[in-house]
């Protein structure tokens, strides 16, 4: 299965009343408040009804397509096609062991996506958020099985809880290699002007220092291999164990980040221009929506912003449904035809 590609995708519905029940008794139990800049604000849970547009896009710009692995708590939209033989319906009780179930956590789903039966090596792990917009060929996220993407040194710095996580990364990276040894291995695709524009200034600034102490992370889809997650279930088993175990996001353990980030220092990626691939945008201007789902880049990442009132969020929704329905105003063969 190393020449075929997967996509996986997790999706939620916050309306669902069994899950809403779940939610809030876990959320009961663990005293978690849901509050601005958290790690598990609201926006972390969120749907706005655009999960049609995610499939029309995938079929339309994604040729090379072999199957598509839907994660959910167990609920799926009901205009979805589950006859489509590209689609595979996974609920979180099918893969993710019991012990850590219920889970309200993305980071336990993405952590343990290595157990989903039938999965390919290689597969590109999407949020519900990240549209392909242009067409894509397999050779944007992988060549001969390895992943491409991006190796940029930048500054640390903390904005919010869910940076600590990456800091809790990143201090687990510096335990197992010295900046030395990336380097020796990663210089050549971390300093070029092919691949490295324009961050390639943030790189060299960091070079100077004894160790490095952070490493950008691009919120796009992300191609992965499903033999690097066996080898680090077994190599740092107490760390994911423990990230795992977590019903929510929580700020003293590592995330899944933490794969890709080893799979870049290892030099198990081919060196990828990010920037202009994709963009990653946090609503926050109507008048922003059109120009970026009409862009030339080839993703989006249509991010929830946390710090909006609720009015304003919903008509920001509203203006990505209309450009998403005008990007892609026919059905895809994921939907079922009620006509």
């Amino acid at each position: 299965m190393t020449d075929k590609i997967d996509i996986v995708v997790s999706w939620l519905d916050d309306s669902d009343p069994e899950w809403q029940a779940d939610f809030n008794r876990a959320r009961k139990s663990e005293n978690l408040l849901m509050k601005k800049n958290s790690a598990n604000n609201a926006s972390r849970f969120r749907d706005y009804d655009t999960f049609r547009y995610w499939f029309r896009a995938i079929e339309k710009n994604a040729s090379w397509l072999n199957k598509i692995y839907l994660v959910t708590y167990g609920h799926y939209p009901k205009w979805l096609n589950l006859n489509n033989p590209k689609l595979v319906l996974v609920k979180h009780q099918d893969f993710i062991p019991e012990k850590y179930l219920p889970t309200f956590s993305s980071v336990t789903i993405a952590m343990n996506l290595h157990r989903i039966k039938g999965l390919s090596e290689n597969f590109v792990y999407f949020n519900d958020d990240m549209f392909l917009i242009n067409p894509t060929k397999s050779t944007d996220f992988f060549k001969n099985g390895v992943p491409c993407d991006m190796l940029t040194l930048i500054p640390c710095a903390t904005y919010e809880e869910l940076d600590h996580i990456h800091i809790n990364n990143m201090n687990l990276i510096s335990r197992k290699f010295s900046k030395k040894e990336i380097l020796k291995r990663n210089l050549s695709k971390m300093i070029n002007f092919k691949t490295s524009i324009p961050y390639l200034g943030t790189t060299l600034l960091q070079l100077p220092y004894p160790t490095i102490s952070y490493i950008m992370h691009f919120h796009l889809a992300t191609p992965l291999n499903k033999s690097i997650y066996e080898t680090l279930w077994e190599e740092y088993f107490e760390e994911f164990n423990q990230a795992s175990l977590y019903k929510f996001r929580d700020i003293r353990g590592i995330d899944d980040w933490f794969i890709r980030l080893y799979s870049l220092c290892i030099g198990n990626f081919v060196p990828k221009n990010m920037y202009k691939f994709g963009q990653f945008y946090k609503l926050n201007k109507k008048s922003d929506i059109e120009k970026i789902i009409n862009s030339r880049k080839k993703i989006v990442c249509l991010n929830d912003n946390e710090t909006l009132e609720n009015i304003e969020l919903e008509e920001i929704a509203q203006k990505v449904r209309i450009e998403l329905d005008k990007k892609f105003p026919h059905s895809s063969s994921f939907e079922v035809d009620f006509e």
